[in-house]
């Protein structure tokens, strides 16, 4: 299994079985064959099918403990070498199916994993992502195929899932049962089980070709148990989804409830927590609300503010730093407003878990400033939210009396008047505003590759070069291009990232000649997310600069596919 494109650990793949290619995510008895034997007792010879199931006893789902026990050892007495996939009975003894699968997956090689019993599996939300999780985790190169109804196939496939088999399907034909997108079943004749499997693996495939698997997840609620896994999933295995998700580059749009909880979610609020500290000179910190508009600094409502701020304070608006508070983000700092690329149903109706995480971010934050004065220009609930991390951090947030809106003329005029009372001597020079253009640069760099990389590709006497796509130098060397919160990197300025944080590297040890393969990464960086900027890494030094196709830890695993796309070679 070659992975070529990731959304979550869903993913678009290739396999080859001798000369026939085959693309997932797919469906076993139309894109390939799959043996139909199962049983301990099976045929010696296997000749016609792609897939060659490995024996299994049957198990239920429901068998006791000493059973599944005594059954596995049977199990661990096959000989494997005829089969290419390994059938696995789904049962509730997690801790017994991962031993069985690192004794039989480090002594024989497979192309598939068949999970049995899945459509039991799907009752239990907790244990089928956890099982899922754990054979993916166990070989990325292994191909996931379980037997579920087409209604399944989009959250299945975005949780892991590589194939499905077919064969159960034609019961439904049987039985006159249809499927139609929004019910599983309607009781009168109807489209083909088969066709209707072909439809909906095409449609998960496009979505997955266009980086909008997850928004076909969540509008593809047709049962209980979709809804209940996709919870689990976001709130028991964040991480789990959050590695194996691209670094985003296009705009998320907020549909559901369940997207509140998306990896994206997740990474925002784990960034603003670990790689972004306050602008050394901050004097003054105040919180806005978000807008519509993205970034916020080109909305109507910021250009308000921001003015009333200069009218205030005048050159000593370079000593103060905003933050903006915001659902689901929770907290966006002024300088990473071109990185926060969502959009959001605005109703002005929030829920506690909105609230109450924006809160507790907030709070987070603001632990990392200074003493300062911290003034908070905010209606409805953002008020609540700064209230809670106000009691949280423990520090005192001054409220502008806000009437008919943050922008009516009654509550700017409040916003200035605020600031002047505080009677703080803000005196700002050139030096400050230099300062503030660099360090909102630096604080980019920051977000994508952890703290210090800022620095390290613009220290202080550093150079910019140009107006639009700004070229950054130091010593005549150009390190990195900035323009609007998008980046590159030259092996240079990599080097110096890797130096200053030791960080989104991949080592290698041959002589690079064209991308790097999963197959030759001796080590990864396990911070590295697909579509990364990272280095790779040749006896201390960065040899190439290219995208990651792999998270870090899929990248030591995998044995097939390419790692890294490089891009700039040193």
């Amino acid at each position: 299994m070659e992975t070529i494109k990731h959304e979550g650990p869903g993913r678009l793949g290739l396999l080859r079985l001798e000369q026939k290619l085959v693309k997932t995510p797919a469906l076993a008895g139309l894109d390939f064959t799959l043996s139909p034997f199962n049983s301990y007792f099976y045929p010696k010879d296997f000749e016609g099918y792609d897939f060659n199931l490995a024996p299994s006893i049957p198990i239920s789902f429901y068998t006791p403990l000493e059973i599944v026990k005594k059954a596995f050892t049977r199990l661990y007495e096959v000989d494997y070498s005829k089969f290419n996939t390994l059938y696995v009975p789904a049962i509730r003894f997690l801790d017994v199916l991962e031993e069985f699968l690192d004794v039989v997956l480090s002594e024989n090689e497979f192309d598939a994993v068949y999970l049995g019993n899945s459509k039991i599996l799907v009752k239990d939300y907790r244990r089928f992502v956890a099982t899922l999780a754990l054979i993916r985790e166990k070989n990325p190169n292994l191909m996931i195929i379980t037997d579920l109804e087409p209604f399944f196939y989009p959250l299945a496939v975005y949780l892991g899932v590589d194939a499905f088999d077919t064969k159960s399907l034609k019961l439904y034909d049987f039985h006159k049962k249809a499927f139609i997108p929004y019910s599983p079943l309607l009781w009168e004749e109807g489209e083909n089980s088969l066709e209707f499997a072909q439809k909906t693996i095409a449609l998960v495939r496009e979505a997955l070709k266009e980086g909008k698997l997850r928004y076909l997840v969540e509008n593809f609620f047709p049962t209980q148990y979709n809804a209940g896994i996709l919870r689990i999933a976001d709130k028991e295995y964040g991480d789990y989804l959050e590695k194996y998700t691209p670094i985003q580059k296009e705009t998320v749009y907020f549909i559901s409830d369940a997207s509140q909880n998306r990896p994206e979610v997740k990474r925002w609020h784990q960034r603003v927590e670990e790689r972004f500290e306050p602008p050394k000179n901050v004097e003054l910190l105040l919180l806005f609300p978000c807008s519509a508009k993205k970034p916020y600094s080109y909305s109507r409502s910021h250009m308000l503010y921001r003015k009333a701020v200069k009218e205030a304070l005048g050159s000593g608006r370079y000593k103060v730093h905003e933050l903006i508070l915001t659902s689901p983000f929770g907290v966006v700092p002024r300088e990473w407003e071109w990185l926060a690329k969502y959009d959001i149903v605005v109703t002005g109706h929030w829920s506690e878990e909105e609230i109450s995480s924006a809160a507790k971010l907030l709070a987070k934050t603001l632990e990392k400033y200074p003493n300062v004065p911290i003034v908070a220009h905010v209606d409805e609930a953002y008020v609540e939210i700064a209230k809670r991390a106000s009691e949280m951090s423990g520090r005192e947030i001054i409220f502008v009396p806000v009437k008919g809106g943050t922008t009516s003329h009654e509550s700017l005029n409040a916003l200035r008047d605020t600031l002047k009372e505080l009677n703080l001597d803000l005196t700002a020079g050139k030096e400050d505003r230099a300062y503030r253009f660099y360090d909102g640069i630096r604080k980019v760099f920051d977000f994508y590759f952890g703290l210090g990389a800022g620095e390290a590709v613009l220290p202080e006497g550093g150079q910019i070069k140009g107006s639009k796509m700004l070229r950054l130098f130091v010593e005549g060397k150009q390190t990195a291009t900035y323009k609007d919160g998008v980046i590159s990197v030259t092996p240079f300025g990599m080097q110096r990232i890797y130096d200053a944080t030791n960080s989104y590297w991949v080592k290698i040890d041959f002589e690079l000649r064209g991308d790097v393969f999963a197959v030759g990464v001796n080590e990864a960086d396990s911070k590295i997310r697909p579509d990364d900027i990272v280095g790779v890494v040749k006896e201390g030094q960065v040899v190439a600069v290219g995208k990651a196709i792999l998270s870090g830890e899929e990248m030591v695993k995998a044995r097939r596919g390419i790692a890294v796309k490089v891009k700039k070679k040193a």
